[in-house]
């Protein structure tokens, strides 16, 4: 509703008064647009690109020139990160990153260490994967990662050029 119908009617036919309140309320309409974004910029979900920015700053989170979904997740994964460092957690926040069947994780005691298998995905998540493991395993346990390929992955190189790699190699390199 506008403003100049909060005053009486016969008031509303004075120039100076209309002129008043229809600048009134496009300045009512910024201050709304601002308090939205404002509110919006509280939920990663729904914040724009310049809220997007100040996550990543105060996360020390850096983008990669990557999509704004994928940047959203980055942050969520940040958040969700929790002390104490557990394999409880390490096997949470590697479920959030690659999805629960796409990987397997082996922990080696006596040896203090740590086996990652993971299926070859984008390069975001094999990125995201080493960070992980860089801030959560401790400087003790030596980690050694493998990543497989799937069919999809290696389906898109030809005979010829396969043919230069053992069945291990293919299974486990990134080609």
């Amino acid at each position: 509703m506008a403003l100049i119908d909060y005053i009486p009617r016969f008031l509303r036919d004075i120039d100076e008064f209309t002129a008043l309140f229809s600048a009134l309320d496009i300045e009512i309409l910024n201050a709304e647009s601002f308090l939205k974004k404002l509110m919006d910029g509280q939920f990663i979900f729904y914040c724009d690109e310049e809220y997007l920015r100040i996550f990543e700053k105060a996360l020390g989170i850096e983008s990669y020139k990557i999509s704004e979904e994928k940047r959203r997740e980055k942050i969520i994964l940040k958040f969700n990160e929790k002390l104490p460092y557990t394999v409880f957690r390490l096997k949470e926040s590697l479920s959030a990153i690659c999805g629960e069947e796409n990987y397997s994780l082996f922990l080696i005691y006596d040896e203090y260490r740590l086996i990652l298998r993971i299926l070859n995905k984008d390069d975001d998540v094999l990125r995201q994967c080493g960070e992980l493991l860089e801030r959560m395993i401790p400087a003790n346990i030596k980690t050694d990662t493998i990543i497989f390929n799937t069919h999809e992955v290696v389906g898109k190189f030809k005979h010829s050029y396969l043919s230069g790699f053992t069945h291990s190699e293919i299974y486990s390199k990134i080609l």
